[in-house]
């Protein structure tokens, strides 16, 4: 039974900023007002308690809360927002911090910076998705994990063929793992047992974790179809765009109107270089640290394959790589197809060779 907060007397039309550092076992809270610090303390992991702590010692009030974006994701803002608590979910790269809470960093202080900041008017909430999108995005990022299992098997099968000096024959020798290869690891005689019960189990949960994507998959095509299949469609009419980086971009994303200009979606992804700027100096460095860790290998991967399906992208690459590395040059591709991609996403209509 959720407990909203009520305005009964007290504190009317008076604004209370809390700072919340959240863990799973307690949230360390500090409340101010626009003039003085209040309290500082430990509390229980609840929003509802939260409420009723607040509504019970400083009824009538505004209250504003905040707390750094991590491992509990949006639940206890939803919760917060719904008992009446004006609540953001902030960036922790985005909170100013002084050199002392910089070197002596508490959940105390943790909760004074978010809460002063919050009064400061210095934070800015990111993006929330709701509910239905956020369970579709965790079953990409599932899918980018069962991908990540499956190549530490890989790694661990030719670690253990490589250690034990066993070649493989040529047919076999390359990227694509089929069943007739796999066939061939377990019917491959080793001279002790334990070598070829672990050789066994390593290919039995290749072979598990294979068909655990394919499922996977085919339950991501199928949700990107029913979420909006014709934004699903005209994705994958930009070059070097399939299935499943379509699938990233819609689950990744969300609704593309929240960014105004490109530059901030660019930003978004981390397709943006460092920039160090000191009078008439500038200097441009490598690609921002800040970025969004599923989409952007992605888009660099999709920048290989547009540059050999479409000949406009070609041409771009190739003028990029007159003055610099291919390294670089790629990233620059890479840009250019996430400019096509917010054309096709906003204006929702395929892509066209002669777009700019």
């Amino acid at each position: 039974m959720q407990t909203k907060i009520t305005k009964n007397s007290g504190f009317s039309n008076q604004n209370f900023y809390i700072g919340l550092d959240v863990h799973k076992k307690s949230w360390y809270v500090t409340i101010l007002t626009d003039g003085l610090e209040l309290k500082t303390f430990a509390h229980p992991p609840s929003a509802q308690q939260l409420a009723e702590f607040l509504n019970n010692n400083y009824p009538n009030g505004n209250y504003f809360s905040a707390y750094e974006a991590g491992f509990c994701g949006f639940a206890a803002h939803r919760q917060l927002v719904k008992l009446g608590i004006k609540n953001i979910v902030v960036n922790p790269a985005d909170i100013p911090r002084m050199d002392k809470e910089l070197a002596y960093q508490t959940d105390k202080s943790d909760s004074r910076s978010l809460a002063r900041e919050l009064r400061n008017r210095q934070l800015r909430g990111i993006y929330i998705f709701n509910p239905s999108d956020e369970e579709f995005r965790a079953l990409f990022r599932y899918r980018i994990a069962i991908a990540k299992d499956i190549r530490r098997t890989c790694n661990r099968i030719k670690g253990f063929l490589f250690y034990r000096s066993i070649q493989l024959p040529v047919r076999f020798d390359n990227p694509n793992w089929s069943n007739s290869f796999l066939d061939w690891l377990e019917n491959l005689q080793l001279e002790y047992v334990p070598a070829r019960f672990v050789l066994c189990q390593m290919v039995a949960n290749f072979r598990q974790l294979h068909l655990k994507k394919l499922e996977v998959e085919m339950q991501l095509r199928t949700g990107a179809k029913q979420k909006d299949v014709q934004l699903y469609k005209v994705l994958q009419s930009v070059p070097g765009i399939g299935p499943i980086t379509a699938v990233a971009l819609m689950s990744e994303i969300g609704d593309i109107g929240r960014f105004k200009h490109f530059k901030q979606f660019a930003s978004y992804v981390g397709l943006v270089p460092r920039i160090s700027q000191s009078g008439e100096k500038a200097h441009t460095g490598k690609m921002t640290y800040r970025s969004n860790n599923f989409l952007r290998p992605l888009l660099v991967e999709s920048a290989w394959q547009s540059i050999r399906s479409d000949p406009a992208m070609l041409a771009y690459y190739k003028r990029a790589c007159g003055k610099t590395i291919s390294k670089k040059a790629i990233i620059k591709v890479a840009r250019k197809l996430l400019s096509k991609i917010m054309f096709v996403m906003k204006q929702r209509e395929p892509y066209q060779n002669n777009m700019k």
